[in-house]
């Protein structure tokens, strides 16, 4: 799994995330802006994997396989990025922003470290998958350094309760078009053969306990510092002001 390729690919994600978060820092981008680059990346990254993923309809012409349809994760998220973007302010947007923060990091490392379209550097597909995740990490990073996602224990409760119910959804999904061996959200069977704690060694059930249990631990342990700190300064004592200690 872990080839020259996919190291050198690992390397390039590493730096382009660490790049555009410096960048976004020291020009201070506002939310917009960032969300405005981000859909541009979204917008390659979807027309490319349309245009590699034309296939031959039975009746003449082409039509999309079915197997790129956006109801992967992190395919998902790039609807999320619009909304976030050109939506306006509500508690919805914030619920996406909180989740996308999360997911979107998450997701994209996963991503990145188990590449499901390959790492052959001649394939627009590779390019496709690292670019947009690449993109994805640091968009969804950018939304924690700048405060703009909240990551508290509320906060942490409603991202499972989304992921619980898109899981539950693409259940349903993966059902529909089963004739087409769609696989989102990877519930219908593991990303790749031989991984040590995702496969189907013990039955599909026990997989999919396992693929539930992972994403809420792995969101649980995002969340785990943010909410200690949180905690941390409920607990700590309140400084008085400057005219407390006058009148003192």
């Amino acid at each position: 799994m872990f080839t020259t390729e996919h190291f050198i690919w690992i390397g390039l994600c590493a730096v382009f995330v660490a790049a555009m978060s410096v960048i976004a820092v020291k020009k201070k981008w506002r939310l917009k802006t960032a969300g405005v680059i981000m859909s541009v990346i979204c917008l390659f990254s979807e027309v490319s994997k349309v245009m590699s993923d034309m296939t031959e309809s039975a009746k003449g012409g082409m039509h999309l396989d079915p197997h790129s349809l956006p109801f992967h994760l992190c395919s998902l998220m790039i609807f999320a990025v619009l909304f976030i973007t050109f939506g306006k302010e509500s508690k919805a947007k914030r619920l996406v922003i909180n989740f996308v923060a999360v997911m979107g990091t998450l997701g994209s490392f996963c991503a990145i470290m188990i590449p499901t379209n390959g790492t052959d550097f001649t394939t627009l597909p590779a390019y496709q998958c690292f670019v947009y995740h690449a993109g994805l990490m640091w968009f969804a990073l950018y939304m924690i350094f700048s405060g703009e996602a909240k990551l508290g224990l509320r906060n942490m409760l409603e991202n499972m309760g989304i992921l619980l119910a898109l899981s539950f959804i693409m259940l349903y999904v993966n059902g529909a078009l089963s004739a087409y061996e769609t696989n989102f959200f990877y519930l219908t069977r593991p990303p790749m053969d031989n991984l040590p704690y995702l496969n189907l060694n013990h039955g599909w059930y026990a997989y999919l306990g396992r693929m539930l249990l992972l994403g809420l631990v792995l969101i649980s342990l995002f969340h785990l510092p943010f909410i200690l700190h949180n905690f941390s300064a409920l607990r700590a004592p309140r400084r008085p002001r400057n005219s407390e200690m006058n009148l003192q």
